[in-house]
């Protein structure tokens, strides 16, 4: 829960939302709810997706957020070009 308080992980990594209670951990990033279900529909082989505040957590799982955040991920596709780019799936 400490992490999603961050001030990099108070908004959505994929949208403009504020406060995203959801997150992909395997992107090891936070996510509005309208986001969740995007990841979702992409498997969990791609995205797996956790409540912030419902689900429990493994330690692996809160290990692979402590490394992510959306500070980083929003890095890596600022360098690439990728951020701006791609479009959101609806």
């Amino acid at each position: 829960r400490r992490l999603n308080m961050l001030a990099e992980n108070q908004v959505c990594a994929d949208c403009p939302t504020r406060n995203p209670d959801w997150a992909s951990v395997k992107h090891g990033i936070f996510i509005c709810l309208n986001c969740s279900g995007i990841h979702r529909s992409l498997g969990v082989h791609v995205s797996f997706v956790r409540s912030a505040t419902m689900d429990t957590w493994t330690q692996a799982e809160a290990r692979m957020m402590e490394k992510g955040g959306n500070n980083r991920q929003r890095k890596f596709f600022d360098k690439y070009g990728l951020h701006e780019q791609t479009p959101h799936r609806e």
